[in-house]
Order: C-alpha cells, then sequence, then structure tokens
C-alpha cells in the first residue's frame, strides 16, 4: 500500500493539466447544451424547469449505455496508443461507433413508441401540466440520440489518443450554435417570422446542435490529418468481433456502473416528485450548480484515465501511479477552492436558475451540501478513474450500488418517510453516499493491484 504524501510534482501537474483543461472547458460546454435550456426555461416558468430537468433526468439514464462504450472507448485506444499502435486504435474507434449507431437507434425507437408509458413509470406522481410539457420535450429530443452516442464515443477516442483541444473546440462552437437557436426558437423573432415555441423549442434547438456536434466530429476526423486520431477511406472498416468484444468487456461494466448510478439519481427524482413542483425544481437547479462545479473535477478525471491507460498500455507501473496521485492532489486543491465558492455564492448561484423564493431558498441548501462534500467528490471521481483506466471497473460498479442506493436512494427515502424532513433528507442522503464511495474507491487505488490488470 502506498503512503500518500501531499506534496506537488510541477513538472506532471504541468502535463496534466495541459490535458485537462481542454477536457473540462469542453464538458463545460457540453453542459451549457442543457443548461441553457434550463436557465430559458427559468425565465417561461417554474413548470417548465421541472419538465426539462424531469426529461434531462431520464436521458441521462437512458444514455448509460453511450457513455459505457465511450468509456470502453477511451480505456481500449488509451492502452493500444500507449503501446504505440496507432492502427488498432483507429480500427477501435471504427467498431465503437458501429456498436454506437445500432444501440442508438435503438433506444431512440423504443423511446419515442413507449414515450408516455416511460414517463409514466417514473413520473406519474408529477403535476398534469409538468408531465404534459415533459411529454412534448421528451418526444423532440429523442431524435438526437443515435447522434449523441456517436459524438461522445469519437470523443472519447480522442481522449484516448490524448487530444483534448479537438473536442473543445467542436464542443464550443455546437454551443454557440445552441444559444442562438434556443433563444431564437424558445422566444421567436418576428423579424424573421419565426414563432415563439417555448419549450418546444428548446427541444429542438438541442437536438439539432446534438446533430450538428456528430456530423462536425466525422468531418474532422477525415478532414484533419494533423489529428493524434484521424480516419481515412483506406482505413480497415470491417467488423471485427474481437475488438468489438474487448471494448464491451470495459464497456459493459462501465454501462452498469452508470445504470446504477443514473438509476438512483432517477428513483431519487421520483421520491422527490411526490414532494412537490418547488422540490422538484429546486433539485434541478441545484444539480446544474454543482454540475458547472464538478466539471472541472470531470476535467482532471478524464485526464487521469488517458495518461493512466496509456502508461499502463507502455508497462511503466510507476508512472501511472505517479500520474494518478498526481491528478488526485491537484483535482482535491481545486474542488475544494470550488466547494468554498459555492457556500458563499449559493444565493446568486440559484438565482441564475429561477426567480421563485421558494426555489432557491430550498435549492440554497443542497447547493450549500455540495459545496462542503466537493474535496470527496474529487476523490470518488479520480480513484474510481484510476480503477476504471486499468480495468477494475467491475469493483466501482458494485460500490457504485452499495453507495448510491443504500445511502442516496434508501436512506433519503427512510428519512423523509419516517421523519418527514423533505428535502434535508435529500441533502443527508447525498452526503453519506459521496463519503462512502470516496473511501472505498480510495482504499481500492491505495492498495495498488489495479496496475496489473489486462483488458
Amino acid at each position: 500500500m502506498r503512503k500518500f504524501k501531499f506534496r506537488l510534482d510541477k513538472k506532471t501537474d504541468k502535463k496534466i493539466i495541459s490535458m485537462a483543461w481542454p477536457s473540462i472547458m469542453e464538458q463545460i460546454l457540453e453542459m451549457m447544451v442543457g443548461m441553457v435550456s434550463i436557465i430559458f426555461m427559468g425565465r417561461i416558468g417554474t413548470d417548465a424547469v421541472a419538465a426539462v430537468g424531469m426529461v434531462n433526468m431520464l436521458m441521462g439514464f437512458l444514455q448509460t449505455v453511450f457513455f459505457g462504450l465511450s468509456m470502453g472507448t477511451t480505456v481500449i485506444v488509451a492502452r493500444v496508443i500507449g503501446g504505440g499502435d496507432k492502427e488498432e486504435a483507429k480500427r477501435t474507434l471504427i467498431q465503437s461507433i458501429y456498436m454506437a449507431a445500432i444501440v442508438g437507434i435503438f433506444l431512440s425507437v423504443s423511446g419515442k413508441v413507449f414515450d408516455v408509458p416511460i414517463l409514466k413509470l417514473f413520473f406519474g406522481g408529477a403535476d398534469v401540466k409538468v408531465f404534459n410539457l415533459g411529454i412534448s420535450y421528451f418526444g423532440i429530443i429523442l431524435i438526437n440520440l443515435p447522434f449523441f452516442v456517436i459524438d461522445i464515443v469519437i470523443s472519447g477516442a480522442m481522449r484516448g489518443a490524448g487530444d483534448t483541444k479537438t473536442p473543445m473546440i467542436i464542443t464550443g462552437l455546437v454551443n454557440i450554435l445552441n444559444v442562438i437557436l434556443n433563444t431564437m426558437l424558445i422566444f421567436g423573432v418576428p423579424a424573421l417570422h419565426i414563432p415563439a415555441m417555448g419549450i418546444i423549442g428548446s427541444a429542438m434547438a438541442v437536438t439539432i446542435s446534438r446533430i450538428v456536434s456528430a456530423v462536425l466530429r466525422v468531418i474532422v476526423l477525415f478532414a484533419h490529418k494533423g489529428l493524434k486520431l484521424n480516419l481515412s477511406l483506406k482505413d480497415d472498416y470491417s467488423i471485427k468481433p474481437k475488438l468489438m468484444k474487448r471494448v464491451i468487456n470495459i464497456g459493459i461494466p462501465a454501462f452498469i456502473e452508470q445504470a446504477v448510478m443514473q438509476g438512483g439519481f432517477l428513483i431519487l427524482e421520483v421520491v422527490i416528485v411526490t414532494m412537490g413542483t418547488t422540490a422538484m425544481a429546486s433539485y434541478q437547479v441545484a444539480i446544474n450548480v454543482n454540475s458547472i462545479a464538478f466539471f472541472p473535477i470531470f476535467g482532471f478525471s478524464i485526464a487521469n484515465t488517458t495518461l493512466v491507460g496509456q502508461s499502463l498500455g507502455e508497462r511503466r507501473y510507476r508512472k501511472a501511479e505517479h500520474y494518478a496521485y498526481e491528478s488526485l492532489k491537484i483535482t482535491m486543491i481545486v474542488a475544494f477552492v470550488i466547494g468554498m465558492l459555492m457556500v458563499i455564492f449559493a444565493r446568486q448561484l440559484a438565482s441564475i436558475y429561477s426567480n421563485d423564493p421558494g426555489v432557491i431558498k430550498e435549492a440554497m441548501g443542497l447547493i450549500y451540501t455540495f459545496g462542503i462534500i466537493e474535496p470527496m467528490l474529487a476523490i470518488l471521481n479520480i480513484c474510481s478513474a484510476t480503477l476504471k483506466a486499468a480495468g477494475d471497473i467491475k469493483y466501482v460498479m458494485v460500490t457504485s450500488f452499495v453507495g448510491l442506493w443504500s445511502c442516496r436512494v434508501f436512506l433519503s427515502f427512510g428519512l423523509n418517510k419516517w421523519m418527514g424532513i423533505g428535502m434535508l433528507a435529500v441533502m443527508i442522503g447525498i452526503f453519506f453516499d459521496f463519503a462512502s464511495r470516496s473511501v472505498m474507491y480510495l482504499i481500492r487505488m491505495n492498495k495498488g493491484e489495479w496496475k496489473y490488470l489486462k483488458v
């Protein structure tokens, strides 16, 4: 077991930061595609905020398969790039795109056919107006699923190859398009004879932006020869079951882990629905605020996954371990600062998303909670990223269930049911979820056995 020393290595840290900052910017910009919708919905009304938040939570659950494929692609590409085999990395990307397109189309069609039953299953207790708005938004958003999964798989492959700047630039361009489309389609542009379409306009804006993003990434793969990972018509596009299986061996546990997590988030949302529209809206506000704060942490975890994965591909195990612990130290410092800012500016942050005093008040309590536990979030994400890069994804999958469901879901539900403390129960559940998982992941990483796993 390694003895943890809080002493920074400037040379290593510089490399980590140089790879992390584009990922941080990309994730912030990516989140803004959905965040812009929430902000604009806040100007329309609390019902619109609750409806969009409700659908976004459900979409997050449906997208778990995509993130599983993306993680599998990132890990395998990082390993083979580390081993010096660029052609195998390209073949990995091609196979992942095939799988992503099939799964995306299947989920899109299934969601469209069963849209009402699906929303009723999870959000049948929502206010009728909120539910109907949600149905309208959901039906349009489903169209972009196949494009979205191809988008994130290509980004995952690029990051695995060590290229974090290209995904950031594309996401930035798409975000500008998304803001423009949201403004035009939600509120209308009389001069151009574009009517105000409200929540429908927001769904159309997000869908168009996602499609454009996927198309841009594919074009760049073929047109930009200077990329660390680029494609040409001369590449091998045949189906390779063995390579698909290699990606799936990482992707399925990653998918299950995300499904467990998103399922927990979704069930917690179901519990919060019973607390009323104000509680629903305040939870969505707090989740969006924390998402912004979370992106620096997530950016460092992406950089850590790539650097650890490539080092393991090179069979330089001490180097992989060094990257893991340096990433952890940097991210804990960043998370501490972010947490303090969240606590200090909780009211101002909540006010960005809503002008309803009741929503702002309840959201502030949740923002305080997230602010206090940000350092735990850093430990949780960096340690789990290290384990995933090494292929120890099954441990992450199991502990995600133990921590999130036993604490965030069941504890929140039980405290609210038996003590009637509402959103306070949710705050307590969130705290113990992050605390338990961060401890479990840190212990596992300190054992060091992850360095010698084969993927």
